[in-house]
């Protein structure tokens, strides 16, 4: 009786044990059992710079003016990143095996910022122009210390645009694809709107820097999204399905970011991620907003002037980068 009684009391154990890999969500499996990569908290030493005033630059009308340049001592290499008193940069490298069994190498690229105005945005021409340029020379240009692609928005025509608090599009949503979208007010924070129309921007009027119109959204206040055929329709660019290069951009605190940019089968056999994985990965990161952008051959990691991703294989040009930039003039070396 004691026998049967213990075996009755197993079977519901051993089931639930079974369940919980479907029960919580959990990370990707790492190629030789690397771990996620942990950020310790740093503390920046300006962290109030003198207020930065967005100028825009008078050689080009869609820019704005860059102040200071990255430090050039700033920028490190064992981790791989920059630092001064008003930016910290940190990128970690990490090889996720997918769901296909494919390995997959994925960039980390932590990011923390004095001041909001230190995210920025930019295109190669004024909007509507579609000309395209390597994401290093507008790196260049804009005296970034970080960039990543932006959401190609110059390619299409639905939903509203703003960049650097400049309003460049008010267009209907083409509802049919399902687009989300994602607003970085004046302080730096993000919100996310799930497939929205006009109205759902009218509460955030006069604090909007940038919006973007891609995604879709990988975590929404912290909850993971699940990105399937009854949730997005299979809009231009988004392959959700598929094993492709990919970029996310998450808040993961206070002026605090993380991008998450994966390699695709252009680097490695049967790489890359799904849109799924990258919101895995984005949720294990402990993100509490994280959006997806443009992908394939567009993304783009460049610290400096410097490409970190994907040097090998296909490259393709792009219309516009999101980017950080330092506060502070460089130090005057000591006599």
């Amino acid at each position: 009786m004691t026998k049967k009684r213990t075996l009755l009391w197993l079977i519901p154990l051993i089931v639930l044990i079974l369940l919980i890999p479907f029960l919580v969500p959990s990370a990707l499996p790492y190629a030789g059992a690397e771990e996620m990569p942990v950020f310790p908290s740093v503390e920046l030493s300006n962290p109030e710079p003198e207020p930065v005033v967005l100028e825009p630059n008078p050689k080009y009308k869609n820019s704005m003016v860059s102040r200071y340049a990255p430090h050039k001592d700033a920028f490190t290499s064992e981790p791989l990143g920059y630092q001064d008193g008003t930016i910290c940069v940190k990128i970690e490298k990490r090889t996720v095996v997918n769901g296909n069994g494919g390995k997959t190498a994925v960039y980390f690229t932590w990011v923390k910022i004095a001041d909001p105005s230190q995210l920025r945005t930019s295109t190669n021409q004024p909007y509507p122009s579609k000309q395209l340029v390597a994401a290093t020379s507008l790196a260049r240009r804009e005296r970034s210390v970080l960039a990543i692609n932006g959401d190609y928005f110059c390619d299409r025509t639905e939903g509203i645009v703003y960049r650097n608090g400049e309003l460049l599009r008010n267009s209907v949503f083409n509802t049919g694809y399902g687009y989300d979208a994602l607003i970085i007010d004046l302080n730096g924070n993000f919100h996310i709107l799930l497939k929205p129309d006009p109205s759902d921007f009218k509460q955030y009027e006069g604090c909007i820097a940038h919006s973007f119109i891609f995604g879709p959204a990988l975590v929404v206040d912290g909850k993971m999204q699940v990105l399937d055929g009854n949730n997005y329709a299979s809009s231009p660019g988004m392959g959700l399905h598929k094993y492709l290069q990919r970029q996310a951009i998450c808040q993961m605190d206070n002026l605090t970011y993380l991008m998450i940019t994966a390699e695709g089968p252009e680097q490695s056999k049967d790489g890359g991620l799904t849109g799924q994985e990258m919101a895995q990965l984005a949720y294990d990161c402990g993100a509490v907003q994280a959006y997806n952008l443009d992908g394939g051959s567009s993304s783009w990691l460049v610290l400096g002037t410097d490409r970190i991703n994907a040097t090998r294989g296909k490259k393709r040009d792009i219309q516009d980068i999101i980017y950080f930039v330092t506060a502070e003039a460089e130090p005057v070396p000591a006599e």
